[in-house]
């Protein structure tokens, strides 16, 4: 359940109250589509294998039950979360293994994530809903900033020895 909702985040960058909302609906089995409550941006995902594998597992395993959820992520009784509900059972999850991660850090990983892979500012930005200012924000202050390593391409570049 949390683990469903942790990949949901990890491949979309979005924040927990969308992922919380997500409706089958949003989902068209190639991409994820969806406004953002508080940007109010529009948001098209494409969905990586892992990401579909766990999306139509959680359909199959709605298909199952006796009533149906609207929401591609719900508790362990089949019903949407609440927010204070996930929050508490996040909190849970990560108890003694993480301390300290929010469920809001994964949009972080996903901007630093898509950045190591090559994607370019505007495109993470076009993907995750952020602005490309946020997203170099967001580069600069938590991830790539501190990358051991990062600084030593400069000389290596001014050398030659690096192209």
């Amino acid at each position: 359940m949390i683990v469903d909702a942790l990949v949901l985040a990890i491949w979309t960058g979005q924040r927990q109250g969308a992922l919380l909302k997500l409706q089958w609906s949003a989902y068209d089995g190639r991409h994820i589509r969806l406004k953002q409550a508080k940007t109010g941006r529009r948001v098209s995902v494409l969905v990586s294998d892992e990401l579909r594998a766990t999306i139509e597992r959680l359909k199959s395993e709605n298909e199952n039950r006796d009533v149906l959820s609207t929401c591609i992520l719900n508790n362990s009784f089949g019903k949407p979360w609440t927010s204070d509900g996930f929050r508490a059972s996040w909190r849970k999850a990560c108890s003694g293994v993480v301390e300290g991660l929010t469920f809001h850090d994964l949009r972080g990983t996903f901007i630093m994530m898509a950045r190591r892979a090559g994607a370019s500012i505007d495109d993470i930005a076009e993907a995750s809903g952020h602005s490309i200012k946020d997203v170099r924000s967001v580069l600069e202050t938590h991830y790539l900033g501190h990358e051991a390593g990062r600084g030593d391409l400069v000389i290596l570049k001014l050398e030659g020895k690096e192209k």
